[in-house]
């Protein structure tokens, strides 16, 4: 991370960010066009991580190998669940259940995504940064990630959310359901080694929605680090979520 090679990525987000707001605030289209246009770079960008990620694997005994995409490229992630999302709010006909599935959107998207683009985690375990140019995966992360901030411009900008305070309320808690549900899928995915009946190692665990490990790397090696590392977290999402809900609910009083 914050490599040359990745503040040249960071540019590049930025520049397609800006292109696509400043063309949707032109053009005007309605958000359901938007999401069209998002449902097929979901597909796109989906098959191109499947296929660039997944690799030929032998088994133990080295008889048979078999293709196989590590758990930490699973759907699971706070960006990937906006792939259902996505196509549920595109062709849904459900109003009221419409209007606030795009408003959790609208802040996980944005702030996920900036994460994600910040703080690629590709950097740290799929991608050499030296193949940051190079690699499919590379591409198919900032482009998507970049697809997710101009969608949630577009949902905030689109006047068809009538923004309350309980859209806040829902939010957190689907952020924070979401979280703790991630502990199990956590422990579920990772790779524990046993000794006599006892736990004494874990070698992999695929840390969706970061409750496991921090993006930033910063080591914890006692059980308090990672409750303090879990109120930090928890105290961002909650506040940076509400500073992006706060104009949006002074326009509507207004």
């Amino acid at each position: 991370m914050f490599t040359v090679r990745h503040f040249i990525w960071i540019a590049i987000c930025v520049i397609l960010c800006a292109a696509f707001i400043w063309l949707y605030f032109q053009k005007r289209p309605s958000l359901h066009q938007v999401l069209i246009y998002c449902c097929g770079v979901c597909v796109a960008s989906e098959f191109v991580k499947v296929f660039s990620v997944i690799r030929m694997v032998p088994s133990t005994n080295g008889a048979i190998i078999y293709p196989y995409i590590e758990m930490n490229h699973l759907p699971l992630h706070l960006c990937s669940i906006q792939i259902p999302l996505i196509f549920y709010v595109c062709f849904t006909s459900n109003k009221k259940m419409r209007e606030n599935v795009l408003a959790f959107m609208y802040p996980s998207c944005l702030l996920g995504a900036i994460a994600a683009i910040l703080m690629p985690s590709i950097f740290r375990t799929s991608v050499p940064v030296e193949k940051a140019f190079i690699h499919p995966l590379a591409y198919q992360t900032f482009i998507y990630h970049a697809m997710l901030i101009v969608l949630a411009v577009c949902i905030a900008a689109s006047g068809e959310i009538h923004w309350q305070k309980k859209h806040l309320k829902a939010t957190l808690l689907i952020a924070f359901l979401a979280g703790f549900l991630s502990l199990y899928v956590n422990s579920l995915l990772a790779s524990p080694t046993y000794v006599d009946g006892k736990l004494v190692a874990v070698d992999f665990w695929p840390n969706f929605m970061f409750t496991y490990d921090n993006p930033l790397g910063i080591k914890m090696t006692e059980i308090w680090h990672w409750y303090l590392y879990l109120v930090i977290l928890s105290a961002v999402v909650v506040i940076l979520v509400s500073i992006l809900y706060i104009p949006l609910l002074r326009k509507k009083k207004n």
